[in-house]
């Protein structure tokens, strides 16, 4: 009969299922995972800002035409 197979299979569908679960393991790769990229994009913004800061503060922005002065 063509049963008979059935319950094999039906238990081969599910082990995939449960092999799958996350572990212990799983989860500390993955959090360093994002630990490591959120600490990449936290530097290279801190870096990008103290970039644009420092040209701001620098004397070597262009110079301005001088305003003539209001007299009233």
């Amino acid at each position: 009969m063509i049963t008979q197979g059935a319950e094999a299979a039906q238990n081969a569908a599910f082990d995939d299922v449960r092999a799958s679960t996350p572990t212990v393991g799983w989860f500390v790769r993955r959090s360093a995972l994002w630990i490591s990229i959120l600490t990449v994009a936290v530097v290279f913004a801190c870096t990008l800002y103290a970039l644009a800061s420092q040209v701001g503060a620098d004397d070597t922005r262009m110079p301005q035409p001088e305003q003539p002065a209001l007299k009233v």
